[in-house]
């Protein structure tokens, strides 16, 4: 009896060394009355009560938990977040870049300062234990990128990721290799040249080979290239109440370069209340008022949401794509391993194609307004009173274009209303 007691006992003991990391996870705290990683411990949701050390109390800034320079493989011991913690951003607004806290390393420095990114986000455990960064959901927090930053956060080769409840831009109304023309209506191009750069970031996420990504209530807005850029995704990607505004090249681009097979992604990615507005145009700070807006034809982009060659189930849901100087939404590099389903969606008035597939798809109780020639009036880097006739009605202004990938698949509109002033309103065919 002794035995076997000891044996029980003994299985239990090692059942508690074996406990998931779960159960050691933790919880950091940033607000903008908290103090440096030498004041506070930041597992408080506390102000740094100016004097002491190894307080209880919250970090002042994002980079004592994330410190820029530092690889999701190689974390250096002063990053502190580990797989499945979670970082709480309180409200306020927080310079990211070149100049903010705990930012002197080897990867912040003149005049090479778009390196100075947070620290790429560890992965989570597994998907029902992610890790997660996440702002005060009431009053989301302001995270603004400076210096000719490449990106807010860098997400590469990392899984199970949840960011949620931030508003990232930066404070500039510049665009990376803008144009500008006699009419711009305040956006400029970007100093690329020499330090300082000015307040501008390229762009706000970039994400490669992630694996079961989350982003929600999320606003990008006002980058100088792109909102989001995100390829090689994989697993389950969702992606719930985020905004793509004014950014100056385009809103969510899916080609990580040479728009060909190395950016395809795969697995499920689904999309529900997405808006996507005013993409190829600038915004000024800190009024957000859309300036500067060109098209491809002026040297620009301009595609709402626009993917590369890509696999991957796709499925849109209460979705818009408005006022973009290009396509709204651009499917058209599906390769037909997949589908598309676009559901209750908005496309309206973009400055080339509404909607475009490619391979299996659906659209349904959608509207599709593709008066393309509403760019005449608004700012387009031309001369700002009649636009210029290569943005307006892009690719004949086609509101909806669903082509084939290959025999034997389908593609169904059912209950859509499309209308138009370019040359067609549907198109269809394949390979």
């Amino acid at each position: 009896m002794h035995i076997g007691r000891w044996v029980i006992g003994a299985a239990l003991l090692s059942g508690l060394g074996m406990l998931p990391r779960t159960a050691r996870a933790a919880t950091y705290y940033v607000r903008t009355d908290g103090g440096t990683a030498a004041q506070c411990t930041g597992r408080s949701d506390a102000a740094y009560p100016g004097h002491g050390a190894h307080r209880g109390c919250a970090f002042d800034h994002p980079f004592w938990a994330l410190q820029p320079g530092q690889r999701a493989s190689n974390f250096a011991p002063t990053t502190v977040m580990k797989p499945g913690d979670i970082l709480v951003i309180g409200r306020g607004s927080y310079m990211i870049g070149y100049g903010a806290p705990n930012s002197k390393n080897a990867m912040c420095y003149q005049p090479a300062t778009w390196g100075c990114a947070m620290a790429s986000i560890p992965s989570g455990i597994d998907a029902a234990h992610p890790t997660v960064i996440t702002g005060d959901c009431a009053k989301p927090p302001e995270l603004w990128g400076t210096q000719r930053l490449s990106s807010i956060f860098d997400l590469e080769h990392v899984h199970d990721v949840v960011i949620k409840c931030l508003d990232l831009t930066d404070h500039s109304a510049c665009v990376e290799f803008y144009k500008p023309t006699a009419n711009t209506g305040g956006a400029t191009a970007c100093n690329r040249n020499k330090y300082p750069y000015g307040e501008w970031t390229a762009n706000g996420i970039y994400a490669a080979d992630v694996t079961n990504l989350t982003l929600a209530r999320i606003d990008v807005h006002g980058f100088a290239d792109y909102g989001i850029q995100a390829g090689r995704l994989a697993g389950a990607t969702t992606v719930t109440d985020v905004t793509l505004r004014a950014n100056g090249w385009g809103g969510w681009s899916g080609d990580l370069g040479g728009n060909d097979h190395r950016s395809s992604d795969s697995g499920t990615l689904t999309f529900t209340n997405l808006k996507v507005l005013w993409n190829g145009c600038s915004e000024t700070y800190p009024a957000r008022k859309v300036v500067g807006c060109w098209g491809q034809n002026e040297g620009g982009y301009g595609d709402g949401f626009a993917e590369a060659w890509t696999g991957g189930t796709w499925t849109f849901k209460d979705s818009e794509f408005k006022h973009n100087t290009q396509d709204g939404l651009d499917m058209l590099y599906a390769n037909g391993t997949g589908s598309i389903v676009i559901d209750h969606a908005v496309a309206w008035q973009n400055g080339g194609n509404g909607i475009k597939t490619s391979g299996p798809a659906t659209l349904r109780n959608s509207i599709v307004n593709g008066y393309c020639n509403n760019w005449k009036g608004f700012p387009v880097a031309g001369d700002g009173k009649s636009g210029v006739s290569g943005t307006m009605c892009r690719a004949d202004g086609t509101a909806v274009v669903m082509e084939f990938k290959g025999p034997n698949q389908a593609v169904s509109l059912s209950h859509n209303t499309i209308t138009g002033n370019g040359d067609t309103l549907v198109i269809g065919g394949g390979d």
